[in-house]
């Protein structure tokens, strides 16, 4: 910390460059020979792995029970771990509670990097954060013992449910079920256990360390919640709802995915779809199957993702709130946009609807870019034609810019140009687009002019 005051890094840049070192170690580490089951070093492999995990995202180019050996899988929990919690508020706990007393900038650093909206409390919710983190994660293992022992042993069985368990909360996605030739939870799609604990974890690790402190700290007095918190909890019930709803709609029938199960497997399924593409990348129904409209579906809310803060991606339930509350008081003729009684901040919209751009952008320009790529790759495209499956290189960047992890099963076929730029797509995601900008951006005192309006039609 006192390196970064003497060349006055802004904590934007702080955390990128955090991300940016535990992913390069990461890297190394799985470079070596141990770290795979056949002793192989694969770089990309490798640095994609890395990435992902770190990023929190879930993606991977290689199957993550079958090519890495248990030290290697180790490795990429770590990485989940750091990743989730974040490497600034993992440094924290020695800054805040080792010393006496913490600096400002300090202070200010890990506020920007948990979400906290306020640096009161702060302290106290950073204890919050590595309690109810691993107290949910050892709880979550321990549940899903009773279905993955059993079939596993107690070796593999109870390291699937540690791994899976992390991977969970982190809303990561990674899991060792490739030991016996499974896709992600597709074993498990009736399993209560496994998919309601998983959805469980998903969604508390998905809604916001200080969201956390206020449930701790109002309980059930919803009333006395922060603003913020109740914004994240009312987008956050109404998208499952909404999501579960829609895919009952979409996939009831569908003969590729639901179908021929019965009545309590498909709500199980469905709701499990709702939950996870925000975003943690675990399925139970593979992704390339799903209707058309559901797969629309699914790149909607993987590309809204969880909430600030959070171990989550995409622009953030609270981005998707700002944009459609204000879109409401707009065709309303409103000035403001009003929520629980209180009107947004101003820096609110603009912020909101930079971070929109931004992904939107990146989102069209990489899809672009990868279509292009693989224009003569047969696993992407038919090469008579040149014709490229653009649902699912578009699945697969939302799914990388969102942290997700979901996939329609083109990461690990894609060039290694198409890789990259995926892997561009994870450090975004996870970073933030709004706080990758403000690393490039000096900070600036206002403009005391103001200048003459200029008329433009809208629309």
């Amino acid at each position: 910390m006192a390196q970064a005051r003497k060349f006055r890094l802004p904590p934007a840049a702080i955390i990128a460059i955090s991300v940016f070192a535990v992913i390069a170690v990461g890297t190394g580490l799985l470079c070596i020979p141990a770290a795979s089951n056949d002793g192989s070093v694969d770089f990309l492999a490798a640095f994609f792995t890395s990435t992902s995990a770190t990023c929190v995202t879930g993606l991977s180019a290689v199957d993550t029970a079958s090519h890495w050996s248990y030290f290697g899988q180790a490795i990429i929990l770590v990485l989940m771990q750091i990743g989730g919690l974040g490497l600034i508020t993992i440094l924290s706990v020695f800054f805040l509670y080792l010393q006496k007393r913490s600096s400002l900038s300090q202070r200010k650093l890990v506020m920007q990097s948990a979400g906290f909206v306020s640096m009161e409390g702060m302290k106290r919710l950073v204890k919050y954060i590595i309690i109810v983190t691993f107290s949910c994660e050892f709880l979550g293992a321990f549940l899903m013992c009773f279905s993955f022992v059993p079939v596993m042993g107690w070796g593999r069985g109870i390291w699937q449910s540690v791994f899976t368990g992390v991977s969970a909360f982190c809303n990561c996605g990674f899991t060792l079920t490739g030991w016996y030739g499974q896709d992600s939870l597709n074993a498990y799609i009736s399993d209560p256990i496994v998919c309601l604990t998983v959805s469980a974890l998903i969604v508390i690790g998905g809604i916001g360390f200080f969201v956390w402190g206020d449930v701790i700290k109002n309980g059930i007095h919803i009333k006395r919640y922060n603003f913020h918190s109740k914004v994240v909890l009312s987008t956050t019930l109404a998208l499952i709802i909404v999501g579960w709803a829609l895919f009952m709609a979409f996939e009831w029938n569908n003969p590729a995915t639901l179908a021929d199960m019965d009545v309590g497997t498909k709500l199980l399924a469905t709701l499990f779809m709702s939950i996870s593409p925000r975003t943690a990348g675990f399925n139970t129904v593979s992704s390339k199957f799903l209707s058309g409209a559901g797969g629309m579906l699914t790149i909607v809310l993987m590309f809204i993702g969880g909430s600030p803060g959070s171990t989550a991606g995409g622009i953030k339930t609270t981005t998707l709130a700002v944009l459609v509350m204000s879109t409401l008081s707009t065709c309303r003729r409103r000035t403001e946009a009003h929520l629980f009684g209180r009107r947004f901040d101003d820096d609110a919209y603009s912020q909101a609807g930079t971070v929109f751009s931004i992904y939107i952008v990146a989102v069209i320009i990489c899809s672009m870019a990868i279509c292009a790529l693989e224009a003569d790759n047969p696993a992407v495209a038919n090469v008579s034609d040149g014709s490229v499956n653009i649902h699912y290189v578009v699945f697969e960047v939302v799914s990388a810019i969102g942290t997700v992890g979901l996939s329609c099963g083109i990461t690990g076929v894609v060039g290694a140009a198409s890789q990259l730029i995926l892997i561009f797509l994870m450090f975004l995601g996870r970073v933030g687009g709004f706080t990758l900008i403000l690393v490039f951006t000096n900070e600036r005192q206002p403009v005391s002019i103001s200048r003459v309006a200029g008329n433009v039609i809208i629309g």
